[in-house]
């Protein structure tokens, strides 16, 4: 190999290392994983193939003992979930994760090997409990990223609204189970340098498949803005910051039914299970089959639902399918990139046409902002972005809204 071949491949390694880095912040079993699979495999097979093809680059781990979920998989179980079409009421929380995994999306132009990155973490809900073990680590990884994914448990969040629900679903509860004001105050720690350096914050309503289909999901986003509005204060005081609400239905037919304080069932013979009671000696266990309780049996609630720092029990949150179409019909899943890419485009267009590029700081920042397009020069990504936005593969339909732009 030649020393101008080696250079070029060295660039290029260079090049691929580089990506463009999200944080996905949110509570315990909020479904941020189930989210990123719903997200890269509408990237894949949807209506973006017809400009660029999308492939999970991701690595699996294993940490302390645990392997990570694999987006495949979690698409089929989400599609297991509603190939059983029936007509339980039914739990569909994973166990939890006690760690962090990168997922990584790669796009590519079709025909060519021209190609970027973009590498999603996701954390477990614990890292998003100010004054826990991982405080330090995860202030240190907001300070890096350039846009934060604030996952929104929609339950949780709009059953306080709700007459049937909010005795049961109090605001504490909400409060607790999306980490609010935790997350707040991890975003106090966004480093935009003076201005310099713009940001991007989404709220993300997940589970919002029963406001979706009675057509209110306005009164989701309406929430948030109130929910979240210390936040979106805090974030509006920085001088380049884009704030934007985009609700997404990962499967599109799993739609809530009902919340039920969280109980556990132990029989004589097998596994730990959770359950709910339905009446002095009937329960109803996680896949939805009721079940009399027998002599021997124990049925106790689970310390497990105890929200962290309170003394708080988070109700279950109980799923059905939609009894009109049990098929796979995400919605919005690929929105969430796309919009993710418009804006880092923006950020590198803004810098570029900057007088002051010149200035060491600003170097740095265009390097590492087209360092992140990888071998796609950021204006031919312009062409394709603007194709896109003419076809109407990017907008701004079901529920999505721009609280604040910055480009």
């Amino acid at each position: 190999m030649s020393y101008k071949q080696y250079y070029y491949q060295h660039k290029l390694n260079y090049i691929f290392m580089s990506e463009l880095k999200v944080l996905m912040m949110g509570g315990r079993r909020c479904g941020k994983t189930s989210a990123l699979a719903s997200m890269f495999d509408c990237m894949q097979h949807g209506s973006t193939t017809d400009y660029f093809t999308v492939s999970d680059q991701t690595i699996l781990e294993i940490k302390n003992g645990e392997t990570q979920d694999s987006l495949d998989g979690k698409i089929s179980e989400l599609k297991d979930m509603l190939g059983k079409a029936n007509t339980k009421t039914f739990l569909v929380d994973a166990g939890p994760t006690n760690n962090y995994w990168y997922y990584n999306l790669q796009l590519q132009i079709p025909g060519t090997q021209k190609r970027m990155n973009m590498k999603f973490r996701d954390s477990a809900g614990e890292f998003f409990e100010a004054g826990g073990r991982h405080t330090e680590e995860t202030n240190q990884y907001v300070s890096q990223c350039d846009v934060f994914i604030i996952i929104v448990d929609t339950p949780y969040l709009m059953g306080t609204t709700d007459e049937s629900t909010k005795d049961i679903c109090t605001e504490g509860i909400n409060l607790g189970t999306n980490r609010i004001n935790d997350i707040h105050n991890f975003l106090t720690h966004i480093d935009d340098h003076n201005g310099e350096d713009s940001k991007m914050v989404v709220f993300v309503p997940l589970k919002c498949e029963k406001w979706v289909k009675e057509g209110r999901i306005t009164e989701v986003n309406n929430r948030i803005k109130d929910v979240y509005s210390h936040t979106i204060k805090a974030l509006d005081r920085f001088a380049k910051m884009t704030i934007a609400i985009i609700p997404i239905e990962t499967a599109g037919n799993i739609i809530f039914e009902e919340f039920k304080d969280a109980y556990t069932y132990k029989g004589k013979i097998g596994p730990l299970r959770k359950c709910c009671l339905i009446s002095d000696n009937m329960i109803r266990l996680s896949n939805g089959d009721p079940k009399k309780i027998k002599e021997g049996d124990i049925v106790n609630e689970d310390d497990n639902a105890t929200i962290a720092g309170t003394n708080l029990m988070r109700p279950y949150s109980w799923y059905r399918i939609n009894p009109n179409d049990s098929s796979y019909a995400p919605t919005n899943c690929e929105q969430l990139p796309l919009h993710i890419l418009k804006f880092h485009l923006g950020k590198t267009i803004d810098i570029q046409m900057s007088k002051v590029q010149s200035m060491g700081w600003f170097t740095k920042l265009w390097k590492r902002l087209t360092g992140a397009f990888g071998s796609i020069d950021p204006k031919e990504y312009q062409q394709i972005q603007g194709k896109m936005i003419q076809d109407g593969v990017i907008n701004e339909d079901n529920g999505i809204e721009y609280i604040k732009r910055c480009y």
